[in-house]
C-alpha cells in the first residue's frame, strides 16, 4: 500500500495516523543490483547496505517525464567495501540532477552537482558511508538532489557523469 493510500484510508485520529509510517526497503550488495525505481514507489526511504566485496548497486529512477512529484531518500547504514559503488542515474542523457552533497568532518564543504545524469557514490575513495544520506524529487523534467556525507573535507566521494 502506498504512503498516500495509507494516510487517506486513516480513519482520521491521531492514534491511527501515529501508526503510519512511510514504506522503507533495505537494499543490499549480497549480490549485484541493477533495477529501476517506480513512481508508486515514490516517498520510499531505501537503507543502503554495500558492505559486502565487489558488488554495486545501480539505481535508474524513473522518466522524468511521467515522474513530477515522486520522491526517494537512500542512506547507508553501514560503511562501504573498497569496491562496492552506489550509482544512481537517470537513465537518459538529456534528463539530469542538481542539486548539492554536504561533505562533513571538521569542516563543512560542499560537493555541486549540476546538470548530470548519473552520479556514483565510489567505494574505492571513502568507505566511511555509514550515515550517507541523498534525497531526489522531481519536477517533471530534471530530479533535483540533497544530501549529506560524513566524510573528510577534500574526500571525492561523489563521482560525477553527463551520460547516464
Amino acid at each position: 500500500m502506498s504512503y498516500l493510500s495509507q494516510i487517506n484510508s486513516s480513519s482520521g485520529s491521531l492514534g491511527d495516523f501515529n501508526a503510519i509510517r512511510r514504506p522503507t526497503e533495505a537494499i543490499t550488495n549480497a549480490s549485484a543490483v541493477t533495477r529501476t525505481l517506480h513512481d508508486e514507489e515514490s516517498g520510499t526511504l531505501f537503507y543502503l547496505d554495500l558492505s559486502a566485496v565487489d558488488n554495486d548497486i545501480t539505481l535508474t529512477l524513473p522518466a522524468a517525464a511521467n515522474a513530477k512529484g515522486v520522491f526517494y531518500d537512500f542512506t547507508y547504514i553501514a560503511n562501504s567495501d573498497d569496491d562496492a559503488d552506489f550509482v544512481l542515474t537517470t537513465g537518459d542523457n538529456d534528463v539530469d540532477m542538481y542539486g548539492y552533497m554536504v561533505t562533513g568532518a571538521a569542516n563543512s564543504t560542499v560537493d555541486d552537482v549540476d546538470g548530470l545524469s548519473k552520479i556514483t557514490i565510489d567505494g574505492s575513495v571513502s568507505q566511511a558511508t555509514e550515515g550517507l544520506r541523498m534525497n531526489v524529487v522531481c519536477d517533471g523534467t530534471n530530479w533535483h538532489l540533497s544530501g549529506y556525507v560524513p566524510v573528510a573535507i577534500a574526500t571525492v566521494v561523489v563521482v560525477e557523469s553527463a551520460s547516464a
